[in-house]
């Protein structure tokens, strides 16, 4: 009897078990992921937050996300800027051998329509009727979403444009909205601003992973300084996730964890911060589940690469 009693008891651990990780494996798929990519800030001084951007922009392009997937606000238009002594370009390095703006890139909300609001509607999933297609979100519950933002901020705050802040509440209000409301599977949240890992503090709605350029106390720090152009032209902590992401396929198994690590060891002023909200963790977090194309969106991908004249942009 006591045999037969242990064996009932083994198997209803592994019928647990195998429960547990089939629910695991179905929360775990998704049918497409979409990118977030704002860049807040006006004023030809911050060039590099416009450089920030169009790294990750053109990253996820490289790594098979569509146009129609992306969602790209810069907060002003350096590249036309009057002081620009390399007018129509934005370069990612002082010898000025990477130009990441061109007429491949497909900026959806510019200048004055990047506002606080604008970006909380887009997210939310509530933007007015009048709004284009291709400028909406269109995501559900199987859809993992990388948002990256760059700009100025303060503890618990984030400038846009100099004329609006959101606040720490704010963003973690908008997350619980997006949850109630079925907009994401997963997202991973990188944040390149003073004072980054104030903002993620009060974030309570579940699978968000975040990493942010900087502690709470601490600013962060731009590199790499153009004397052409008189302006630092890419962030330390931007700067160091091109150089880890760069070399990555598709199919790398790299997690967020990893970014950690690297940035950790770039020797930036500040330090990188993680975060994270319950069902998910950054070691176990894979970055190309939200970096590079799901099945579906690869099919779209190399449809629009073989019938494009001009090649896709690689920096």
């Amino acid at each position: 009897k006591m045999l037969c009693w242990s064996l009932c008891l083994q198997l209803q651990l592994f019928f647990v078990l195998l429960l547990l990780t089939v629910t695991s494996l179905v929360a775990a798929l998704h049918d497409d992921n979409w990118a977030v990519i704002v860049s807040t800030s006006m004023y030809w001084y911050n060039y590099r937050h416009a450089s920030n951007a169009l790294v990750f922009y053109h990253t996820v392009k490289r790594l098979g996300i569509p146009d129609s997937n992306i969602i790209l606000m810069l907060g002003d238009d350096h590249a036309c800027n009057e002081r620009n002594a390399m007018p129509g370009s934005i370069f990612l390095d002082n010898a000025h051998r990477h130009c990441i703006y061109d007429e491949n890139i497909s900026v959806d909300y510019r200048g004055t329509e990047v506002t606080a609001e604008n970006f909380i509607r887009i997210m939310t999933g509530r933007v007015r009727n009048n709004v284009a297609e291709s400028k909406r979100l269109e995501t559900n519950s199987k859809s993992n979403i990388l948002l990256y933002m760059t700009g100025h901020g303060g503890e618990d705050f984030l400038k846009f444009r100099d004329t609006d802040v959101m606040t720490g509440t704010e963003i973690a209000d908008m997350f619980f909205q997006m949850h109630g409301k079925q907009r994401y599977n997963k997202v991973l949240f990188v944040l390149d601003t003073c004072h980054a890992e104030s903002m993620f503090r009060r974030i309570t709605a579940p699978n968000i992973v975040a990493i942010g350029s900087s502690l709470s106390h601490q600013d962060s720090a731009g590199v790499s300084v153009s004397r052409k152009l008189g302006v630092v032209t890419v962030d330390e902590f931007t700067g160091a996730a091109h150089h880890f992401l760069h070399p990555l396929s598709a199919s790398s198994q790299k997690t967020l964890n990893d970014l950690y690590i690297f940035a950790r060891k770039s020797n930036m002023h500040s330090t990188p911060a993680l975060f994270s909200t319950a069902n998910v963790s950054p070691k176990l977090t894979r970055l190309m589940d939200f970096l590079s194309s799901t099945p579906k969106e690869n099919i779209l991908f190399h449809n629009i690469a073989n019938n494009s004249s001009a090649p896709l942009p690689f920096i």
